[in-house]
């Protein structure tokens, strides 16, 4: 009968004599995904909460110089980018 039959076909129980069920693809996949080396990561998506809080230091500060008040804000954030191999000033 053709791909679009109107006759319904019954479904059979799984029994120890019928043959195995195909392995889940999906964590054959993962495997294989796994052996690859890791993708570099970009600069925007690492460090995030340090970034925040350094932005949020200098825009906000009240001190006559900004930059020198939020400097251990700066270096978390700097510190942090060198973990993950950005070369930071």
């Amino acid at each position: 009968m053709g791909w679009f039959s109107s006759s319904p076909v019954q479904a059979q129980p799984f029994t120890e004599s019928s043959p195995a069920p195909p392995n889940n693809l999906a964590s054959d996949l993962k495997s294989s995904a796994d052996s690859k080396p890791a993708e570099k990561v970009k600069p925007c998506c690492v460090c995030k909460e340090e970034k925040v809080s350094r932005d949020d230091c200098m825009l906000f500060s009240r001190a006559d110089d900004p930059q020198e008040d939020c400097k251990s804000m700066v270096d978390k954030y700097r510190d942090c980018m060198r973990g993950y191999g950005f070369k930071v000033q």
